[in-house]
Formats: C-alpha cells, structure tokens, sequence
C-alpha cells in the first residue's frame, strides 16, 4: 500500500494517470483537520492499494473526477454535502440535496468536537 499526497491543483492530472493505467477508484474519504479537510482518494489495480491524498481549505476548490471516474459522483456529492468541501465541475450534482440533514455540512470546517 502507497500514500502519495497531491496538491489540489494536480489533483486531476494524477487521476487521469491513473485511470489511463487501468486503476480503478475504490472510494474517496474525507476527514476534518485543524485548517480544514483531508481527503483521500483510494485506488487499486493487480490487488494493490495506492492512496492519493490532498487538503482543502475554506477557500479552495477541489476538481471533481467524476469525468475519469463516473462513479465518483456519490462520493463527490457527499463530501460536499456533509463536509461542505467546494467541488468544481460536478457533472452529477445533488446541489445539498442528497441527503436531508438539520443543518448544512454536518461534518464541515465550522463543526467542533467535544471529547467526553
């Protein structure tokens, strides 16, 4: 298994290598961070694992890949909904609709989490 961390703005770039090698998206993972979000994109090809990883901050953009990857759409659309991550280009895009929640971005940036 392999991490490689990526800026957002190769982000695209290292993915359509990726795709054009024949890895398939696995799934993409987004977790808080104390400047913003970690996202993980996960990909395997001949049973091996390799972890593309970039940060996002409030006022950056992450490209969607739902171009290379069709499936990515749900995941995209999560991210953004629940994290309030800014995806550009979505070509599938629930615009915060695709889950009801009681308030915007459950998980994002402006949440804070209380230890017991």
């Amino acid at each position: 298994m392999q991490t490689e961390t990526v800026e957002t703005g190769g982000l695209y770039a290292r993915v359509a290598v990726l795709a054009s090698w024949g890895y398939r998206l696995v799934q993409i993972s987004c977790t808080k961070t104390d400047s913003g979000m970690e996202l993980t994109y996960s990909f395997e090809k001949d049973y091996e694992i390799l972890h593309l990883r970039t940060y996002w901050t409030e006022d950056g953009t992450i490209p969607s890949i739902q171009a290379l990857y069709w499936c990515a759409f749900i995941y995209e659309n999560e991210i953004a909904e629940l994290f309030g991550v800014t995806v550009a280009d979505m070509a599938v895009d629930f615009k915060g609709q695709l889950y009801k929640t009681a308030r915007p971005s459950p998980f994002g940036a402006g949440i804070t989490i209380q230890e017991a």
